[in-house]
């Protein structure tokens, strides 16, 4: 599966901002491509967002955003990096290709920041499809939650050498 990464740049907003996804996880997915985009604009931490635009050959089928201290949420651990914003085009998924995602954005932490043990995320337990994907890549959950945008969410952990060999 040819899939890479390159950064995501504030200026390439056009590029995923057709990404649509079913009905059933829009309300999940972290907001509007817009709203996404201005909350990484007015971020008093922008060192320490890395968003990531996901291509397949020339597509752009998807985007994910990691983050580090201090642009952590409150639920991480402060020794770990997170994932936020994860989405692959409707059309693009039950392919694999969310589950070669992560195991790139693994990878990219585990040769840019080899202190990163570990990648945090949170998901809402209805989205069913997400919290299938996050177990099969080799996350497990801590057993806590937080008060999310639009519900609880699991707190949702995994080792990168696990989720570099997923």
């Amino acid at each position: 599966m040819q899939l890479h990464l390159r950064a995501l740049l504030l200026s390439d907003e056009h590029l995923v901002a057709g990404l649509h996804l079913d009905a059933d996880q829009r309300e999940f997915s972290g907001g509007h491509v817009r709203e996404i985009f201005d909350r990484l604009r007015n971020s008093p931490y922008p060192e320490a967002l890395y968003p990531f635009i996901v291509h397949h050959g020339d597509d752009a089928i998807g985007f994910f955003v990691l983050r580090e201290a201090p642009a952590l949420p409150v639920w991480a651990s402060l020794d770990v990096m997170t994932l936020h914003n994860f989405r692959i085009g409707r059309q693009f998924q039950r392919r694999g290709f969310g589950a070669t995602s992560v195991r790139q954005a693994a990878h990219w932490v585990a040769e840019n920041r080899p202190n990163i043990l570990q990648l945090m995320l949170s998901v809402n337990p209805q989205n069913e499809s997400a919290c299938a994907l996050y177990l099969s890549c080799g996350f497990r959950s801590t057993g806590a939650f937080h008060q999310g945008r639009i519900g609880p969410e699991t707190i949702m952990t995994g080792e990168i050498a696990i989720l570099c060999a997923s």
